[in-house]
């Protein structure tokens, strides 16, 4: 189973077997063997730094007004999951300005909001600014015309944050009227607006967020799916996603991750440190028959055959913990990866690892398609609510359609979902017709853990 850009402006550019579950065939990525020594995690359409995937940060941006003279720019504090929009609100209060229309440049890309695309511009909408401006340097432009724009560069970061409010730390000039002008942009003033005058007008730049806003600043999944899904309403979606509450961390402990990772732990222990020899791809029927007798399966185990073909739980667990890169083939032999063998011994390392990776799945149908059963779960939505949101989400993605949407997404999300039900998650009715109240109340943690914190490109 389972970017700075040259300081000149105008360089810039951018688908049953006999226990009555149903078997689909699935592509599965190959991930690499290798520890990662830095964190990959994606937000939106970008990667973050390692150290800030757990929490948020504070930018120090240099905001600065291009081809004019004297010297006019701001200098801003921010919290780094804010999106787009909501930097552009703050840099136009910053100036003194009010305009609600923004494009930004970065090196490779332009966003511009979803309604405004045209060409090769990215929907800007659901990205947050730490993917684009993350790491000292990196530098941004709004474009206006040819000559005029603003340049964006973050001159520090700070992981020790007092106060998540905007802040202006500095400020030299006035600004030239651009749109709609504010008081300081007056004729007559001669003097900057002083610190306080702009931190005021910080304060009032934007409403209190959304469960849109802050459910796409706190997963980059479902900022991918706001993004892919368009401008298509969807309130069955926004129904769940506070009760996901994804802004909060999540803490597991040591009993907690030993339930939940109880079947790879095993697995890992059973490879061992020589590996399984495969027998014509598949497991031996030893290990079969150990699969069947020393581990829980909930619902039972249909027949006494022991081929792993005749028991897709052997087979689940298999290509999970290969797709989870736990566990690789060579010569003909199932064998421990690095990581794998440095998880072998530590159950919430391991709670961390497979959530980190979630959804799985090589196509980004398979990866949509997991993350809506992940926020079903994370939501404890009863199988209702999960299938009408479901049908709703994947209508605007356009690749499923009708009454049999909810059905075909879960064999769309076939390596996620047997994933979830191989650990548990879904508790033992899961394919007999229940759904959330029968998930164990460590579900609803790990799927949040997997949409916060999910390495998914």
């Amino acid at each position: 189973m389972r970017r700075t850009p040259t300081a000149q402006f105008t360089t810039v550019g951018h688908m049953p077997n006999r226990t009555g579950r149903a078997r689909h065939l699935t592509l599965v990525p190959y991930l690499p063997t290798e520890p990662r020594r830095e964190l990959e995690f994606a937000r939106a359409v970008h990667d973050v730094p390692a150290a800030w995937v757990s929490g948020i940060v504070q930018l120090t941006l240099h905001v600065e007004l291009l081809s004019y003279v004297p010297t006019v720019w701001r200098r801003l504090r921010l919290r780094s999951d804010l999106l787009l929009p909501e930097l552009h609100a703050l840099i136009q209060a910053a100036m003194g300005w009010r305009d609600e229309y923004y494009r930004l440049d970065t090196e490779t890309e332009t966003f511009v909001p979803t309604t405004r695309r045209a060409g090769g511009d990215a929907a800007g909408d659901h990205v947050r600014i730490d993917a684009v401006l993350a790491r000292p340097g990196d530098r941004a432009y709004y474009r206006f015309d040819d000559l005029r724009g603003l340049s964006v560069q973050v001159v520090e970061v700070d992981a020790d944050i007092d106060d998540l409010r905007p802040t202006c730390v500095g400020a030299e000039n006035v600004s030239p009227a651009h749109g709609v002008i504010d008081e300081d942009a007056l004729p007559g003033r001669s003097g900057a607006p002083t610190v306080e005058e702009i931190n005021e007008r910080l304060r009032g730049a934007r409403e209190v967020r959304s469960a849109e806003t802050e459910s796409a600043a706190a997963s980059a999944l479902v900022a991918r799916l706001f993004s892919r899904s368009g401008a298509v309403p969807k309130p069955r979606l926004l129904e769940l996603l506070p009760r996901c509450e994804l802004t909060i961390e999540s803490s597991v402990d040591l009993p907690v991750a030993e339930t939940a990772m109880t079947k790879m732990m095993w697995l890992l222990r059973k490879v061992g440190d020589s590996g399984i020899a495969l027998a014509g791809g598949s497991l031996p029927p030893r290990v079969v028959e150990a699969v069947r007798d020393e581990l829980d399966w909930g619902i039972g185990w249909v027949g006494d055959s022991l081929l792993e073909a005749d028991h897709h739980q052997a087979t689940d667990m298999r290509e999970a913990a290969k797709a989870l890169g736990l566990v690789r083939m060579f010569k003909g032999v199932l064998v421990r990866t690095r990581v794998g063998t440095a998880l072998v011994g530590d159950p919430v390392g391991l709670w961390h690892h497979c959530a980190a990776r979630l959804p799985l799945g090589k196509q980004p149908h398979e990866q949509d398609a997991g993350t809506l059963f992940l926020i079903a779960l994370a939501a404890s939505a009863s199988p209702a609510q999960r299938d009408a949101m479901i049908v709703e989400v994947t209508g605007a993605l356009d690749w499923v359609t009708g009454d049999h949407g909810a059905f075909e997404a879960q064999k769309i999300a076939h390596p996620t979902v047997a994933f979830l039900d191989l650990i548990g998650a879904h508790g033992p009715l899961f394919y007999l017709g229940g759904g959330g109240a029968e998930s164990p109340i460590w579900a609803r943690r790990f799927a949040r853990d997997a949409l916060r914190t999910s390495r998914r490109p």
